[in-house]
């Protein structure tokens, strides 16, 4: 009924303009977007293209004179094929002994987890572990200062330099050296003295004694005061080089008097000369008259020998490399002043007095000599041993003065 109402509000004329209104606009709409379609999708025109002037005239530039450019030709390349750098490893290995013993080890049938076991690898190095300081060594038998020096791996001199030059020379059986880790000195400080007065003495840089590990000095200067009784390591010092060698003490006298025998002869004064060699040791002969004998110039040894030890300021002989019970023979005519056991390491000894000059025969295994008698040149005196301070069997042969220093034998006699 509302419905009806509403409708017969509007007449009929008006309904038909309004719907031919809203068609129109429908059209007009629809022509509007073909219209912007057809602009936005139509083609750019290119633009017209102009042709260029161009030149009538004939060219009036000169040229540019550009020499050719030769370009020089390529080098190849060279690859160099990389080459492997050899390493520097060694297998390791061990003695046979040690291989020997590790294979005789009997096998482990089980296993104690309560227990830990050892395994032993043949092939297992245990390095070699350098001294951290000074150690004291006890001597043992058939040992002397080379064995020691080479056991140690220094020098003899640093030997000799580190402790009482007397007990070295004379060494014995359980004697205590002092034994360095390296070459140099070892100084007990006397009196209070610096660092640069230490150095200097030895020939060394006083740095070289501050920096040293083995001693207690960093941080000190050149100029810091040592105190007595301080014990310093001198890396590479260089001691005393005087001759060391047995002092037994030689007293060589002339004695004269006046033969009145016959008138000839009357108011003539005649000389003796007699030598005291070592008094107070057990092979001492005392006082004997040493006139007359020549220059000790013969082989001590005829037998084949090898020279073991050299003469040197720290040795006073040479050493001769023989088996036990080879002879030995006078190297000139002489008196015998000593026979028997010296108490400085020579062992069984026998020293000849040739007049003024002396020789010496060390480490023998007995003499065929007693004391006063005069030998020959050549004589067969004795025959080598190993007694005393020994490594091994040979002969020690000394030629001394007579002053009873030690001189070279060379000077006497080739060997």
């Amino acid at each position: 009924m509302e419905h009806q109402q509403r409708d017969s509000q509007f007449p009929p004329q008006h309904r038909s303009a309004s719907l031919t209104l809203g068609v129109l606009i429908l059209l007009g709409a629809l022509g509007f977007t073909l219209a912007a379609a057809l602009i936005f999708f139509w083609p750019e025109a290119e633009p017209a293209e102009h042709p260029l002037p161009t030149s009538t005239q004939a060219a009036t530039a000169r040229p540019l004179g550009i020499a050719e450019v030769n370009y020089p030709t390529p080098v190849p390349t060279v690859m160099i094929p990389p080459t492997a750098v050899p390493l520097d490893w060694v297998r390791p290995t061990a003695a046979a002994g040690e291989i020997l013993t590790a294979l005789n080890q009997p096998v482990i049938s089980t296993l104690d987890k309560s227990t830990i076991r050892r395994s032993l690898n043949p092939l297992t190095i245990i390095p070699w572990r350098s001294r951290s300081g000074v150690i004291t060594y006890a001597v043992k038998k058939g040992e002397s200062l080379r064995s020691i020096a080479e056991k140690f791996g220094i020098e003899q001199n640093t030997i000799i330099w580190s402790n009482d030059r007397f007990y070295v020379n004379a060494m014995r059986v359980g004697l205590e050296l002092t034994i360095l880790p390296v070459n140099g000195v070892y100084q007990r400080i006397q009196e209070p003295q610096t660092v640069a007065s230490v150095a200097e003495l030895y020939k060394v840089d006083p740095y070289a004694i501050i920096d040293s590990e083995y001693n207690a000095l960093f941080g000190s200067t050149p100029q810091t005061v040592l105190p007595a009784g301080l014990y310093v390591v001198v890396p590479g010092g260089t001691g005393s080089t005087q001759p060391i060698y047995w002092d037994p003490g030689i007293v060589m006298t002339t004695s004269y008097t006046t033969d009145g025998s016959n008138p000839v002869g009357a108011g003539i004064s005649v000389g003796t000369e007699t030598a005291l060699f070592a008094v107070g040791d057990p092979g001492s002969c005392g006082k004997q008259a040493v006139s007359g004998g020549s220059s000790p110039v013969g082989a001590p040894i005829w037998d084949s020998y090898t020279i073991s030890q050299d003469f040197s300021w720290s040795h006073g002989g040479i050493d001769l490399a023989v088996p036990s019970g080879t002879r030995v023979y006078a190297a000139g005519s002489g008196t015998v002043i000593f026979k028997g056991f010296s108490t400085w390491g020579y062992g069984y000894t026998v020293v000849l007095a040739h007049g003024s000059t002396l020789s010496l025969y060390g480490h023998l295994n007995g003499a065929f000599v007693g004391c006063g008698q005069i030998v020959s040149a050549g004589q067969n005196i004795a025959v080598t041993g190993n007694s005393g301070r020994s490594s091994g069997p040979h002969l020690h042969f000394e030629i001394r003065g007579s002053n009873g220093a030690p001189v070279s034998p060379w000077d006497y006699q080739g060997f």
